[in-house]
């Protein structure tokens, strides 16, 4: 199960074995049995030297796989992170996938953490761009039928074995699934490429299957590492949670110590509905609104650390005009533009080991 691979995964690999006409088809995925066999030898923390070297390999060779993808895929890459959760029924949903597919149309590579919510909205964004802009709002109001996928957590034990009383959540996921596969039916031709990085550690969650490539990783950190280093034009931040802000803040790190305003790397808080630049709305034990307000905290610790390193006001703000909150797509894409020849030259010397030669500390961030 834990056998090394060549190149990257497709959703066909990873949802072998899928019929909807089955009740509880979504744990007859050939994802889904990775996951339980990956819980069952110890998950996170494994069982045995030889499990944790049979993993070492396989996320290795999608390590590889990852280097190659990117070396045939010439485009600049751009980052979308935002949270599971987000309903496919709710605003954020469609405004999240129309940039996405804006930023496709406009020459970019799209990568996200390949979850539902907001990273699945990136990618149906993408498949439904272009020659398929015109069948958006109709694949999106199919999906909205099942705009949430069950809580699954709990739906395996430690022995790998599916819990006898959560039938009814098994059927709700397998109808959440079938729901994407159907709205990815309705797209005319190939798939456009797009990239997404998942990790078994988070297998309850449901693989949305609008990627075109799929770097599936057993360590989190490994992958959160690919994430975040590889999105070197630059973070798309929709609305998210907890993930998102250690996403976040793990750019915030990067950008604080850029040797350079050059390689300070853009931050684009997509913001329509005042999510990053407004306080929750807590009304006793009720959240009404869920807010994270970010909109100074972000500037303001990145333009401390941006002062003692460059020592000048001049290329401070040059660096924090690379953090943007708003929903103009012209602002975000001149930003965007301005830094992929830094990002694309970065990337270049990484992927063809020439490490002195990349303008920063880290070798696979622009």
């Amino acid at each position: 199960m834990f056998d090394a691979r060549q190149g990257l995964y497709t959703a066909r690999e990873l949802l072998d074995g899928f019929n909807p006409e089955h009740t509880l088809a979504f744990t007859e995925t050939f994802d889904f049995s990775v996951f339980r066999a990956f819980v069952k030898e110890g998950g996170a923390v494994p069982k045995t030297l030889d499990i944790r070297r049979r993993q070492a390999e396989h996320d290795s060779c999608i390590g590889d796989g990852l280097r190659r993808f990117l070396k045939a895929h010439d485009r600049p890459l751009v980052g979308i992170m935002g949270g599971h959760s987000v309903p496919r029924d709710d605003a954020a949903y469609r405004d999240l996938a129309l940039l996405a597919g804006h930023l496709n149309e406009r020459g970019y590579l799209i990568v996200t953490g390949g979850g539902p919510g907001i990273m699945e909205a990136a990618h149906f964004g993408v498949v439904f761009s272009g020659r398929n802009a015109a069948k958006f709002d109709e694949a999106l109001a199919f999906l909205k039928g099942t705009p949430r996928f069950p809580d699954l957590d709990g739906l395996i034990d430690s022995d790998g074995n599916v819990a006898p009383d959560m039938e009814g959540k098994r059927i709700q996921a397998r109808d959440w699934l079938a729901a994407s596969l159907k709205a990815r039916s309705m797209a005319e031709g190939e798939l456009p490429v797009s990239l997404a990085i998942p990790t078994w550690l988070y297998g309850a969650e449901p693989t949305m299957p609008f990627a075109s490539h799929y770097g599936k990783y057993f360590q989190n950190s490994i992958r959160e590492e690919a994430l975040v280093n590889n999105s070197r034009t630059g973070i798309v931040y929709g609305h998210g949670g907890g993930g998102t802000l250690r996403e976040i803040f793990q750019d915030v790190e990067l950008n604080f110590y850029a040797k350079q305003p050059k390689d300070f790397t853009p931050m684009i808080f997509f913001d329509k509905a005042g999510f990053w630049t407004s306080q929750p709305d807590i009304k006793g034990t009720v959240v009404v609104h869920d807010r994270i307000k970010l909109d100074q905290v972000v500037p303001n610790i990145l333009r401390t650390a941006r002062l003692k390193i460059d020592k000048d006001d001049a290329k401070v703000k040059e660096c924090l005009n690379k953090i943007y909150f708003g929903d103009v797509y012209d602002d975000i894409d001149r930003i965007l533009r301005a830094h992929a020849p830094t990002a694309q030259s970065n990337r270049e010397f990484a992927l063809n080991a020439q490490p002195l030669k990349v303008s920063i500390s880290r070798i696979n961030r622009a």
